[in-house]
């Protein structure tokens, strides 16, 4: 599943879903997004989800960050949620992360692919 603007990658192996933004235009079309990574976790068994942003260009306004992390509480409670971005695409106080987390869902900043990957790996290994 893809868009010009936004890549989805679903790992059968792991269960995990990639979604990677390709350009500012994402954050004109959230609700669409979100709503194409609703479907694609009702259409694969999701255990997590790796949004990486950045080759997204620019820096993200206050009010984007808000709203992502709305969204993602909204919509993807239940589902882990690690975010790999830019050191400069991030603010200090991580307000979309506490938007998100505030309103119940497990979502954490990465800014290296490697620690990404380790936290999730918690949700993706097979349950005992």
């Amino acid at each position: 599943m893809s868009s010009p603007n936004v890549d989805f990658q679903f790992d059968p192996t792991t269960g995990c879903l990639r979604v990677r933004a390709l350009t500012r235009s994402f954050l004109f079309e959230k609700e669409t997004v979100f709503q194409s990574i609703i479907a694609a976790i009702q259409s694969h068994p999701v255990k997590a989800l790796f949004a990486d942003l950045r080759e997204v260009p620019g820096l993200f306004t206050f009010t984007e960050r808000y709203q992502l992390g709305e969204l993602a509480g909204q919509h993807l409670r239940g589902t882990p949620i690690a975010v790999l971005a830019r050191e400069e695409q991030l603010d200090p106080d991580r307000i979309g992360r506490m938007v998100a987390q505030n309103r119940g869902a497990n979502l954490e900043i990465f800014t290296e692919e490697a620690a990404a990957h380790a936290w999730l790996q918690k949700y993706l290994s097979p349950s005992p």
